[in-house]
C-alpha cells in the first residue's frame, strides 16, 4: 500500500506538472503563433486573450479593443512589441511596470488625447505609433516617463499646438514624425531637449511662422521635413540648431523670399528642395555659405530672375532642377550665369520661357552630362552655346520655332558629334520650305538670312532729375519688316504697368523701322537702375544694351550767406551748405570772379566739412560780393551776399605847408581813404570854401587848386573828412610871396605854359592829370596878339635856394604813389573844358603817359575851353610823362 500510494502522488505531480508546460506552450486561440511572435489581427477580439508569457512580438491589430487591454497581460516580463492598430481604443492603455515593451503601436485608434500617467516610471518604451488618431491635446509632462523613447510617431492627427518643453526628457529619441497635423506656429525652445534627434518630419500642417530659435537645442538633425505648410520666408533666425542638417525639404509652401545670411549656420547641407513655392528672383546672396550643397531643387517656382552671381557659391552642386518656372533672359542674354557650377552634372531647364540661347549661356558647365530643355519655344540658338559641355550625353530638345537660318547649321554637326540623337526632336519653323525638318537632318542649302528683329538705337545711359520726367527711346527692324513687340526691363525684371509710345517711321532710305518710347513721369529715387529693350517678333527675340539710369536731385540751399558789414581788422564768416543727390560741390567767388584779396595774403579759409568762409582781419579790399555756388550733375545754384568793410577816415599822407608866389598856381592835396567813402569838407580860416574861376576842386574834391595865387589866398586850409565811423580833420597854411623877377631871353614872349602833371593811383588808380595854362604878360611890354612861328620858346623858370619857393612839391617823382586809396573810380572818360582863350589861338596838345589804365581822367577844368586833346594814356609803372608838345599859329613848343 505504501509504496502504491507514493506512486500516485508522484504520477499527480507530474501531470500537474505536464499540465501547467502544455498552457504555458499552447498557442493562444484563434491566434497564429510562430516562436516568441503571436499574431492576434483581425480577430474580431472585443478582449486580450490569455497570453502565454513566452509571447515576445504580438499584433492585436484590425480587432474591436475598446477597454483596459492590460488585463490579458498580467504577470506577462518579456512582451518587447504589441500592435494594437485599428481597433476602438479611445485613450492610451496603462502598461504595467513588470512589462518590458520597447515597441507600442497603436495606429489608427479614437485615441484624441495623451495625458499624465498613461506610461510607467522608467518605461522601457523606445517606439511609440500613435498616427491616425484623433489627438488633439498632450498634456505637458505626458512623455515625462519615456526618458528610453528613440522613435515618436504622431502623423496625421490633429495637433494644433505642443507644450513647451514637452521634450524636455528625450534625449534619447532620435525621429520625431509629426506630419498631417493641424499645426500653425512652432515656437521658440519647443524642441529643446532632443539633443539626439537626427529626422524631424513635419509635413503637412499649417506652419506659417517659424520662431527664432525653434530649433534650438539640436546638435544632430540630418533630416528636415517641413514640406505642404504655409512658410513664407526662410530667415537666419529659426535655423539655430540646424548646424549638422544634411538634407532640408520645405516644397510646397508660400516661400517668396530668403533672407541674406540664412544659410549661414547650414553650411553642412547637402540637399535642398524648394520646389513649389513662389520664388521670383535668386540673387547673388540667397545661397550664400551653401558650399557642400549637391542638389538644389527649384522647379516649380515663379523665377524669372537669376543675377550674375547667384549660384557662385554652390561649387559642388550636382543636380540642379529650374523646370517649370519663368526664366527667359538668363539662358538668352546673360554671360556664364551658371559658369561656377563646374562640377553639375544634370542640369533641368525645361518648361521656362526661353526662345533663345546666347553663345555663353552655359559657359563653365564643363561636368553636365544631362541637360532639359523640353517645353521652350526656342528659336534660335547661337554658335558655340553647348561648346563647353565637353561631356554631355543627353540633350532634350523638343521645341517646333526653331529659325533655321545660316547662323544655326553648325548645331548639325555637333548633335551628330557630341550627343544621341533620340533625345532631339526639334523641327524648323522658318524658313517654310524646312518647316517640320528636325534640325539634326538641316542642310546647308536650305538655310536664309534671320528675320530677327535687329536694333537699329539703344536706349542710352543718361541722369534724370528727380520729379521730372525721362525717355528711353529704343528703335528696331527686320527684314522682311514685320510685326513687333516691344518689352521694356529695368534691373533684369519686368516693368509693371510701364508708360509706352510706340511708332512706325520710315528711315531716309526708306526703310521701315519701328520704335518704343519708355516715358518715366515724375522720377524718383526708385525709378534708378539699368533698363533694356527687348524686341520680339515671331521668329525670335533680341536684347538690347543696357542703359543706366541714375536719378540725380537739384540742389538746394540749406544755408545761404547774408550780407555782412564788419569794421577793419574784424573776422568775416559766411554760411553755405546745400543738398542734393549726388551731394552738391561748393564753391565761392568774389565780384564774379576768383581774385580773393584775402587768399593772397593768406588771410582766407574755407571749411568744407561745415560750409564756413573764413577771412580774417578784414580789409577794404575784401569788399564785394561773395557768391556761392552749389553744383552737382543736376546743376547748379547760386546765392549771393555783399560784404562791407567799415574803414574810419583817415588821411593817406599829412598835408604840408606851402609857401607860393604871388601869381604862380598852386596845388593842394588832401588824399584820403575810409569805407564808407568819406565826405570831404574844405575851409578856409574856418569857412568854407566856394570855388571861382581861379579857385576850383579836383579828384573827388582832394585836389584844391589855386590859379594866380594873390595875396588873399593865404590863411588857414583846413580838410575835414566825415563817415559812419567818426570825423578827422587836417590843416596847412598858405603863405603867398611877393612876386620875383624873371629874366627871359626872348623879349617877344608873351606867355609861359606851365604844365604840372599829378600822377597818383588813388581809388582805381586814378590819374590826374592837371595841366595849367597861364598867360602871363611880360614886365615891361605889351601884349601882342599875333606871334610868329618861332617867337614862342620854352622858357626856364629860375630860383635860387633862398628865396624862391618850390611852385608844385607834389610832383610825380617825389609823391606819385600807385596804391589804392579808396576814395573813387577812375573809369570816367570825360572831356576837357578849360579856361578861355583868343580864338585866333590854335592850340594843339598831345602826351603820352605809359600807365595802365584808361581812360584819360578828369582834368578838364585846368585847361583853356581852345584846346583839342588829343591824349593817349597807356600806363606800366607810375613814371615821368615822356612827351608834350603844343601848336598854335604863331608858333611850336
Amino acid at each position: 500500500m505504501g509504496c502504491s500510494h507514493l506512486l500516485t502522488i508522484v504520477t499527480i505531480v507530474l501531470l500537474i506538472r505536464i499540465s501547467v508546460q502544455n498552457e504555458n506552450i499552447e498557442c493562444p486561440l484563434k491566434c497564429d503563433c510562430l516562436e516568441q511572435y503571436v499574431d492576434c489581427s483581425k480577430k474580431n477580439l472585443v478582449s486580450v486573450p490569455r497570453i502565454p508569457k513566452w509571447v515576445g512580438k504580438l499584433d492585436l491589430s484590425y480587432n474591436k479593443l475598446t477597454k483596459d487591454v492590460t488585463d490579458g497581460f498580467y504577470g506577462l516580463l518579456s512582451l518587447q512589441s504589441l500592435k494594437l492598430d485599428k481597433n476602438a481604443l479611445t485613450s492610451i492603455p496603462t502598461f504595467l511596470h513588470q512589462n518590458q515593451i520597447e515597441e507600442i503601436s497603436m495606429n489608427r485608434n479614437n485615441i484624441s488625447a495623451i495625458d499624465v500617467g498613461h506610461f510607467p516610471e522608467n518605461s522601457t518604451i523606445k517606439s511609440l505609433s500613435l498616427n491616425s488618431n484623433h489627438i488633439k491635446v498632450i498634456e505637458e509632462g505626458a512623455l515625462n516617463n519615456l526618458t528610453n523613447l528613440v522613435i515618436l510617431k504622431l502623423n496625421r492627427n490633429e495637433i494644433v499646438s505642443l507644450p513647451n518643453q514637452l521634450f524636455k526628457h528625450q534625449s534619447n529619441l532620435k525621429i520625431l514624425e509629426l506630419n498631417h497635423n493641424k499645426i500653425h506656429v512652432i515656437t521658440a525652445m519647443l524642441f529643446k531637449g532632443l539633443s539626439s534627434l537626427e529626422t524631424l518630419k513635419i509635413k503637412y500642417n499649417n506652419i506659417e511662422n517659424i520662431m527664432d530659435g525653434a530649433f534650438f537645442g539640436f546638435k544632430s538633425v540630418n533630416l528636415l521635413q517641413l514640406d505642404h505648410n504655409g512658410i513664407q520666408n526662410i530667415s537666419k533666425g529659426w535655423m539655430y540648431g540646424l548646424e549638422s542638417m544634411t538634407t532640408l525639404s520645405l516644397s510646397n509652401n508660400l516661400i517668396t523670399q530668403i533672407d541674406f545670411g540664412s544659410w549661414e549656420l547650414c553650411t553642412s547641407l547637402e540637399e535642398l528642395d524648394l520646389s513649389h513655392n513662389y520664388l521670383i528672383e535668386i540673387e547673388g546672396r540667397t545661397f550664400q555659405h551653401l558650399t557642400n550643397l549637391h542638389t538644389l531643387n527649384l522647379s516649380y517656382n515663379n523665377i524669372s530672375a537669376i543675377l550674375q552671381e547667384a549660384f557662385s557659391h554652390m561649387v559642388q552642386l550636382q543636380v540642379l532642377f529650374l523646370n517649370r518656372n519663368k526664366i527667359s533672359w538668363t539662358v538668352e542674354n546673360m554671360s556664364g550665369p551658371f559658369s561656377k557650377l563646374q562640377n553639375l552634372v544634370k542640369f533641368n531647364l525645361s518648361d521656362n520661357h526661353i526662345k533663345s540661347i546666347s553663345s555663353r549661356a552655359f559657359e563653365g558647365l564643363s561636368n553636365v552630362v544631362e541637360l532639359d530643355l523640353r517645353s521652350n519655344n526656342i528659336t534660335s540658338i547661337q554658335q558655340h552655346a553647348f561648346n563647353s559641355m565637353s561631356k554631355i550625353k543627353k540633350l532634350y530638345l523638343n521645341s517646333s520655332s526653331l529659325l533655321c537660318d545660316c547662323k544655326l547649321l553648325w548645331i548639325v554637326k555637333w548633335i551628330r558629334d557630341k550627343v544621341e540623337q533620340k533625345y532631339i526632336t526639334a523641327t524648323c519653323a522658318y524658313p517654310a520650305e524646312v518647316r517640320g525638318v528636325v534640325i539634326s537632318r538641316l542642310k546647308e542649302d536650305n538655310c536664309g538670312d534671320s528675320p530677327k528683329p535687329r536694333i537699329t538705337e539703344h536706349p542710352k545711359t543718361h541722369l534724370a532729375i528727380k520729379n521730372r520726367s525721362a525717355n528711353l527711346v529704343c528703335s528696331a527692324t527686320s527684314n522682311p519688316f514685320s510685326n513687333m513687340t516691344f518689352l521694356w526691363r529695368k534691373n533684369n525684371g519686368n516693368i509693371s504697368n510701364p508708360r509706352v509710345y510706340e511708332n512706325v517711321t520710315l528711315t531716309e532710305h526708306g526703310k521701315p523701322h519701328a520704335t518704343s518710347v519708355l516715358v518715366i513721369p515724375d522720377v524718383t529715387h526708385s525709378d534708378s537702375g539699368k533698363y533694356q529693350c527687348v524686341v520680339s517678333n515671331k521668329f525670335g527675340t533680341t536684347y538690347s544694351s543696357k542703359a543706366k539710369v541714375d536719378i540725380v536731385t537739384f540742389p538746394r540751399f540749406t544755408q545761404t550767406p547774408i550780407n555782412v558789414t564788419v569794421k577793419t581788422g574784424d573776422t568775416v564768416t559766411l554760411n553755405c551748405a546745400a543738398t542734393g543727390d549726388p551731394p552738391p560741390e561748393i564753391s565761392w567767388k568774389k565780384d564774379g570772379g576768383n581774385d580773393f584779396p584775402a587768399a593772397r595774403e593768406r588771410r582766407m579759409n574755407v571749411m568744407p566739412t561745415d560750409h564756413l568762409f573764413f577771412i580774417v582781419n578784414a580789409k577794404t579790399s575784401d569788399m564785394g560780393i561773395y557768391s556761392c555756388a552749389a553744383k552737382n550733375s543736376a546743376g547748379t545754384i547760386i546765392a549771393n551776399a555783399t560784404l562791407s568793410v567799415l574803414q574810419e577816415p583817415s588821411f593817406i599822407r599829412v598835408m604840408e605847408n606851402k609857401e607860393v608866389t604871388s601869381g604862380d598856381s598852386v596845388v593842394l592835396q588832401c588824399m584820403i581813404t575810409g569805407s564808407p567813402k568819406p565826405v570831404l569838407k574844405w575851409l578856409k580860416n574856418g569857412s568854407p570854401i566856394v570855388p571861382t574861376e581861379r579857385h576850383f576842386f579836383t579828384a573827388d574834391d582832394q585836389v584844391f587848386v589855386i590859379i594866380g595865387a594873390e595875396s588873399s589866398d593865404a590863411g588857414h586850409y583846413e580838410c575835414e573828412i566825415t563817415n559812419k565811423l567818426g570825423t578827422k580833420k587836417d590843416m596847412i597854411e598858405l603863405k603867398v610871396l611877393p612876386p620875383v623877377a624873371i629874366m627871359v631871353k626872348e623879349e617877344d614872349m608873351t606867355g609861359i605854359i606851365i604844365i604840372t602833371v599829378v600822377c597818383c593811383a588813388v581809388g582805381t588808380s586814378i590819374i590826374w592829370v592837371v595841366i595849367i595854362y597861364h598867360t602871363r604878360r611880360r614886365m615891361a611890354g605889351a601884349v601882342h596878339n599875333n606871334f610868329t612861328s618861332e617867337s614862342v620858346k620854352m622858357t626856364q623858370v629860375v630860383h635860387s635856394d633862398s628865396d624862391s619857393p618850390h611852385m608844385f612839391p607834389d610832383n610825380l617823382s617825389e609823391h606819385s604813389s600807385c596804391k589804392d586809396s579808396g576814395t573813387g573810380d577812375s573809369a570816367k572818360q570825360t572831356s576837357f573844358d578849360g579856361m578861355p582863350t583868343d580864338r585866333s589861338e590854335q592850340v594843339h596838345f598831345e602826351t603820352t603817359v605809359c600807365r595802365s589804365y584808361s581812360p584819360v581822367p578828369e582834368a578838364h577844368k585846368l585847361l583853356p575851353s581852345s584846346f583839342k586833346p588829343s591824349i593817349q594814356v597807356c600806363v606800366n609803372t607810375c613814371v615821368t610823362p615822356a612827351t608834350y608838345s603844343f601848336s598854335s599859329q604863331s608858333g611850336n613848343v
